[in-house]
């Protein structure tokens, strides 16, 4: 762990280790969010574009509240703003009254089931054997792996209008 803390603070790889923070909230991943932050990476960190990554995962089509805490705990910013002037609020509260103007209540993944486990469809099922056939080697770590990354994907809601409301309130609070 030591090694990575060294390296994200490093000139050479900070921008590198800057970017797996930044895509960890666009994808609303609080544990990754969460753990890339104990690497040393600043969590007010900009893109190419200017964009923090508490901006990013609230434009992004997973926000996260428990991504957005994370980040508030690490030191994140609320009232940085992004080249349009906006801040993370700006566009939570943005987002929020869109979701309330749709009223579509969130769907639930095909890939679970009606006790929430994974299901995995014909030719994703068909896609892990082979990956089994071709490496018979693998350590079961591996599999473990990607079978908790598909979960998690599957769990995944996409602008959540709940999630919004506990963000807007949580800035709100952060910024107050």
């Amino acid at each position: 762990m030591d090694d990575f803390r060294t390296m994200a603070r490093n000139p050479e790889f900070r921008r590198k280790f800057e970017k797996l923070l930044y895509l960890a909230a666009l994808r609303g991943d609080a544990d990754l969010v969460a753990e890339r932050l104990s690497w040393g990476i600043d969590p007010n960190c900009r893109s190419a574009k200017g964009i923090t990554p508490l901006i990013a995962n609230i434009r992004s089509s997973c926000p996260s509240i428990a991504t957005v805490r994370a980040l508030l705990t690490h030191g994140a910013d609320p009232n940085a703003t992004d080249g349009a002037g906006l801040t993370a609020l700006d566009y939570a509260r943005r987002k929020l009254i869109r979701l309330r103007a749709k009223r579509r209540k969130p769907r639930k993944s095909p890939s679970l089931d009606e006790n929430n486990q994974l299901q995995l469809s014909t030719g994703e099922q068909a896609e892990l054997d082979r990956m089994r056939q071709e490496l018979p080697d693998a350590d079961p770590e591996f599999f473990r792996i990607w079978w908790q990354e598909r979960l998690r994907a599957a769990h995944r809601v996409f602008n959540d209008p709940d999630q919004v409301e506990q963000i807007v309130s949580a800035l709100e609070a952060a910024c107050g």
